[in-house]
């Protein structure tokens, strides 16, 4: 499994996670959007560019992708990447504290993708052992 961080998220998150996933067999990657495409490459190139790829990627975002006139949706829908939205409580939260909290939820996140091809769900703030992943 590839995951990408989307550019709504700090790049230093991302790269934690891939530390801390290194040890994980199923986990080829962690990236954050800047470490694979220039700043100010828009939503539609790099969805578009990823699905060329032979790896099926993850993609971890706060970012409802709503812009472009549902483009955006469309274009992640035809590449067949998973999306997980954070929900919109985590962009209130100072660096630090999202990122304990994404380190929480990331145990779940990887068993989620071993298990889901395609789709978008929602990860929530609150954090439980019965919280699940929502379909968007």
């Amino acid at each position: 499994m590839k995951f990408l961080f989307d550019n709504n998220l700090p790049a230093d998150l991302a790269h934690a996670i891939a530390e801390l996933s290194a040890a994980e067999n199923d986990v080829h990657a962690v990236k954050h959007l800047s470490d694979l495409f220039p700043p100010a490459t828009s939503d539609l190139v790099w969805i578009t560019d990823l699905a060329r790829q032979s790896d099926d990627w993850y993609i971890v975002s706060i970012d409802k992708f709503k812009k472009s006139h549902g483009a955006e949706r469309e274009a992640l829908r035809r590449a067949g990447h998973t999306v997980y939205v954070l929900d919109p409580q985590w962009s209130s939260h100072p660096f630090w504290t999202k990122s304990a909290r994404m380190v929480l939820w990331w145990p779940a996140v990887l068993q989620h993708a071993t298990l889901t091809r395609g789709g978008v769900y929602r990860i929530p703030w609150k954090h439980s052992s019965s919280k699940k992943f929502t379909s968007l």
